[in-house]
């Protein structure tokens, strides 16, 4: 997985950040390995679920990262600024976040498996610890607008499973993969590739099969041109550039 956004995972029940192999990893082994049971690399729904209810968030001991993973509104992730872990904290894609005060360049390992409100206990943490809070406001900004320029293209299919509620995306250099998806849930992925907010003006709703191929030899030779005509030709979207009021989370210190 390289430009998914982790968040969404979490809400389609997706698990695109699972490394192989880690389904074996038991609370035994991880206790002898890290200064918690929880700091591990690509942890998976299972560990959240057996290890105690908690939420912290520690320096990290692994090497930077952008993504996390979860399931179920439970979050854990290792590497991370506070750039990523701010938006996993309020829901919102990073690209829709405006910074009113400095971060700290550290990055963190987290965890935050309640059976419930862990966004909220997040907000709480960050405000904690670095006395950082988010509010939003409407602003205007750039943005990519997804229109229909071409209904019924041929690569939005109707799921074959069109009574379940799961979802599977994968996704890479110059491929994207996705069975079951809500259109709403691609129409946002778009931000992370595109790393613009986009608008979605399409009108489309719904679950699709989606599967895009186009030129793009690695993570660091990205071909957004590419990406965008095969948009048109086989989904017949366009992405058109525009300016916007959209609404914004605006970072700031806490006042106490």
């Amino acid at each position: 997985m390289a430009w998914t956004k982790a968040k969404t995972a979490i809400v389609v029940g997706a698990s695109v950040l699972l490394a192989a192999g880690t389904t074996t990893l038991t609370v035994k082994e991880i206790r002898g390995h890290h200064p918690y049971p929880w700091q591990i690399r690509n942890a998976n729904w299972r560990t959240l679920d057996r290890l105690p209810q908690q939420v912290k968030i520690v320096p990290s001991i692994f090497p930077p990262s952008d993504g996390y993973t979860g399931n179920n509104g439970r979050m854990q992730g290792t590497g991370l600024s506070l750039r990523t872990l701010l938006p996993a904290a309020y829901n919102i894609s990073k690209y829709r976040m405006v910074f009113d005060t400095e971060l700290p360049e550290q990055n963190y390992d987290f965890i935050a498996n309640l059976r419930e409100g862990n966004d909220v206990a997040l907000q709480r943490e960050i405000k904690k610890q670095f006395h950082l809070v988010g509010r939003t406001e409407t602003r205007e900004t750039d943005v990519l607008l997804l229109t229909a320029k071409r209904r019924n293209a041929p690569g939005l299919k109707s799921p074959a499973a069109a009574h379940s509620q799961n979802s599977n995306i994968n996704n890479g250099p110059g491929f994207y993969k996705c069975s079951n998806a809500p259109f709403v849930f691609f129409a946002g992925e778009l931000e992370y590739y595109f790393e613009i907010p986009v608008v979605d003006r399409t009108g489309i709703e719904g679950r699709f099969d989606i599967d895009l191929k186009w030129d793009e030899p690695d993570r660091q030779h990205r071909n957004p041109e590419a990406f965008k005509q095969v948009l048109l030709d086989q989904l017949g979207l366009e992405l058109v550039p525009g300016r916007e009021q959209i609404e914004m989370l605006v970072v700031e210190k806490s006042p106490n």
